[in-house]
């Protein structure tokens, strides 16, 4: 694994590396510091993190994501796993499971540590961009294709 992402794990990971080739867009960066503030706060980072995995994740943008969706996207993912996030037993990963999963993990808060090079809580530009560079140079990482939509809560 990619060494400044060893100890992120779970739910994010594989989601992770490939929606952060893509981050430091200026569209990609533009939706994170949703209160356009030009920083975006550990809150911003996290809702647009679980929203552009949770969609990227949903292949066929149903709002839930299916054992399936999910191994098509990380086939490291076992049934074990899946049934751990599927708290409800309904065979599909909910948005609110999903991010429940991420908060029982703690990924994103690592993840937003790596990337906050400066420590002051909040992530710049620069920051996620050179991010996204030592990702890309350690994984080929390529661009993530398919982003939030906007209409979808």
């Amino acid at each position: 694994m990619i060494p400044i992402l060893r100890s992120i794990t779970g739910v994010g990971t594989c989601a992770t590396l490939a929606l952060l080739a893509g981050c430091a867009s200026t569209d990609s960066f533009a939706r994170l510091d949703a209160n356009r503030d030009g920083a975006g706060s550990r809150a911003e980072f996290d809702t647009f993190m679980k929203q552009e995995v949770f969609n990227r994740v949903d292949a066929n943008s149903d709002g839930r994501i299916t054992l399936s969706e999910w191994q098509a996207f990380n086939p490291k993912v076992d049934q074990a796993r899946f049934r751990k996030t599927d708290t409800n037993r309904d065979g599909f990963i909910s948005r609110a499971e999903a991010d429940a999963a991420f908060d029982r993990e703690g990924s994103l808060d690592k993840l937003f540590d790596k990337i906050d090079t400066d420590g002051n809580g909040s992530l710049s530009r620069a920051e996620a961009r050179a991010f996204r560079a030592q990702v890309r140079k350690h994984s080929g990482a390529a661009p993530a294709v398919k982003t939030s939509n906007p209409t979808q809560p």
